[in-house]
Order: C-alpha cells, then structure tokens, then sequence
C-alpha cells in the first residue's frame, strides 16, 4: 500500500483534494487501463481521512468515466475516451512538418514544467530524476538510441509529474508521439556531424553530450533554479537552428 499522504490535505473540501490527487495519478498514467485501485479503506487509511470522503473521491472518478465501480469487486481504470482524443491530436500534430515552430514551443512547455517543478519538487522527486538520469547515461554510454530516447521521455514526464500541475501532463501526453520523433531526427541529425562523429573517435559522443546537457534539468531542481534548465534548452536550440539554417542570421529566441 502507498506511503501515508495525510500531509497533502490541507483547506480544501478532503474529498475534493482526494479526487484530484486520484485524478493526476489516471492523468499520469501511474494506474492504466484495466487496473483495480484501492478500495475505500485503503485510500481512507493511506490519506487518513474517513471512508465517506474516499467514497465521495472514488464517485466523482466514477461521474467522470475515468473508473467503474464493479459491486463485490472492487473499482477499476477504464478505457477513457480521452484516449481517443489523445491518439487522434497525436496523429494530427505528427502531420505537422515544422520542426523550427515544434522546437520553439517545446522550449515554451518546458519553460512552464520546470518553473512549477523546481519550486514544488521533493527530495523523492529529485531522487526519481538522478535515477533516470543514472539509466540516460547507461544508454548513452553504450549507444543504445532507442533506450536512450526512451528514458528521455520518461524523464520528461516525470518532470511534468513533479510540476504537479495536471494540465502539463495532458499536454505532454498529447505531444509525447510528435516529441519523440522530432527527437529522433534531430538525434540522428547531428550524430552525423563531422564534429559529433566518427571523426572524434568515439561512435556515441554526441549521445554522451546530449545527456550532459540534460543533467541541467536535475541541477535546475537541485537548486531550485529553472533558469539552468532554460539556458541548455536555448542554447540546444540555437545551435539546432545554426546548422539547420547556415545561410541564414541566429532566430529570435522565443524562450528565456
């Protein structure tokens, strides 16, 4: 069973900050699809409220269609239609061919996660990033691409998660697919660059660059100074904007 969370109930209705937190974690994809959650006593224990504002908490899941509440059973994620919608903006976005526009607003949505993150953060919250980042330079270290980019991504959304903020992980999640594969060609891009090739010997330095850069984002919540994280993200996409544009003078940053 979870660890106690009654430090999070504060002003606000006990139900109503139950149902948000239960909220997040569906949003955020800690419960998925078919999986039982706690049962009311549970909640009510691991929150240390009563059963009745578990119960209120778990009724309103239920109104919105995000769980069913089988009698005898227990109560379960359900297929969310937000899934489709999901899929289908995630389709759509895909279909968009400007990587330039992609990267300046990326830059805009990090700016937002990581200004919430580092003044809500945690010690766990920070211990949850160092690991990832421990798992980033593995792949790094051994070229591993699509491992790589996969611990990237679950890096970013963990730092939505730790924004605490529900409306950044929707966002992330509908870009998440579009994300990636810009990623992806980006990463490709510039591994083939006579500066992050072969030519310095080593088959994955620019991967093993790449994830420095990108322990600014654990340094940014260490120190609780978003500004580290906003300077590496400029900057990558200063220098992206060099080599994909050589012809053409430095962009007007749309970032911090």
């Amino acid at each position: 069973m979870e660890e106690s969370h009654a430090h999070q109930i504060k002003r606000r209705s006990v139900s109503n900050q139950i149902f948000d937190i239960l909220k997040e974690r569906i949003i955020d994809r800690q419960w998925l699809p078919g999986d039982k959650i706690p049962s009311e006593t549970e909640i009510a224990a691991s929150f240390g409220v009563s059963r009745l504002s578990a119960r209120t908490a778990i009724q309103r899941l239920s109104a919105l269609g995000l769980v069913e509440v089988r009698v005898g059973d227990g109560t379960y994620i359900k297929e969310s239609p937000l899934d489709d919608l999901l899929v289908e903006g995630s389709e759509l976005l895909m279909s968009v061919r400007e990587e330039d526009d992609m990267g300046d607003f990326r830059s805009l949505i990090e700016q937002g996660y990581m200004l919430l993150a580092c003044a809500r953060r945690t010690q766990e919250d920070i211990d949850r990033v160092s690991a990832i980042m421990d798992r980033m330079w593995d792949c790094a270290r051994k070229g591993q691409l699509e491992e790589y980019l996969e611990a990237d991504n679950e890096l970013h959304r963990t730092l939505c998660q730790v924004a605490r903020n529900q409306y950044f992980s929707m966002v992330y999640k509908l870009m998440e697919k579009t994300f990636i594969a810009q990623y992806r060609i980006n990463t490709e891009y510039f591994s083939h660059l006579p500066e992050h090739s072969r030519n310095v010997g080593d088959d994955n330095y620019y991967l093993k660059l790449l994830c420095q850069g990108h322990r600014s984002y654990l340094e940014a919540l260490v120190k609780g100074d978003p500004s580290i994280s906003n300077s590496y993200m400029s900057g990558y996409l200063q220098i992206y904007w060099a080599n994909r544009h050589p012809e053409e003078p430095p962009k007007e940053k749309a970032w911090g």
